[in-house]
């Protein structure tokens, strides 16, 4: 018998500090070993007990999902992978999905829009180029009001998926693709509730984008406005808008365990 079948047996156990041996290994095994578990719950659990071992796996997989982020921002506030850190911050909410499946839902958009810029072309052209594409070619629209349910779709893979959202919802797929193609598009929190979406050129806002009017370009946000300058500007600021998302605005209510873990990113994303 495989560590891991072990592993998935010793799950029955109801004594707690048997489960945190079993979880704290689990992490170290990593990804592969925690995916290897949720699909083998079938095969090596009892039928009367695989919703409570399922329930494990998920709980230890959303864990860590948190303790990858953790790792992923050490080197600092923009120099990671923003992709990667988005696929962590989902997959606390959705433990069984794979990098591979987050990838594959996005990326042939994202390549369409790295194919269709040109070094040439000025900042408003390659802004108007990812409006053209995310509003009209890829079809993604923005609904809202309380009967719509739409709204509050905010994960990643529900609106890739409906192509429909709220402000913010639409807001996370129009960073994942911008970022995706290197454009410098990030959100600015002002000191009053709420966030801009802004194309930076050197560090300051070059122009704004309006979402809620398929990417409409406006005025540039003023530094004297920005909550925090040092971190404006950089891929940390849209995994807290995410994170922040997926905690309060969010269809599905997170669990206990969920909540804490979107508490502990939000407090390591503070901006």
């Amino acid at each position: 018998m495989s560590e891991l079948d072990s592993l998935l047996e010793l799950m029955l156990d109801k004594d707690v500090r048997t489960l945190k041996i079993v979880r704290d290994r689990l992490c170290v095994l990593g990804w592969p070993a925690i995916s290897y578990c949720l699909a083998h719950v079938d095969r090596n659990i009892p039928p009367d007990r695989r919703e409570r071992v399922r329930r494990f796996v998920w709980d230890t997989s959303s864990v860590y999902a948190l303790k990858e982020l953790s790792e992923l921002l050490k080197p600092g506030p923009d120099s990671f992978y923003l992709p990667d850190g988005l696929y962590f911050l989902t997959r606390i909410m959705e433990p069984e999905l794979s990098l591979r499946g987050f990838t594959s839902m996005y990326e042939a958009m994202a390549d369409e829009l790295v194919a269709e810029l040109r070094d040439s072309m000025t900042a408003v052209e390659k802004v108007e180029m990812l409006n053209y594409l995310v509003f009209d070619s890829f079809g993604f629209s923005l609904v809202g009001g309380a009967d719509d349910g739409h709204e509050t779709v905010v994960l990643i893979p529900d609106i890739i998926q409906d192509r429909k959202a709220g402000v913010v919802g639409i807001s996370m797929v129009y960073f994942l693709l911008a970022r995706y193609a290197g454009l410098p598009v990030f959100p600015i929190f002002p000191k009053v509730p709420g966030y801009y979406v802004s194309y930076f050129d050197r560090g300051e806002s070059l122009f704004s984008m309006d979402i809620s009017r398929c990417g409409r370009i406006s005025d540039p946000i003023p530094r004297r406005t920005w909550r925090n300058p040092e971190l404006t500007g950089t891929d940390q600021t849209v995994l807290y808008l995410y994170a922040a998302a997926m905690r309060y605005f969010g269809e599905a209510e997170p669990s206990r365990l969920e909540s804490y873990l979107l508490d502990r990113a939000l407090e390591t994303l503070a901006v």
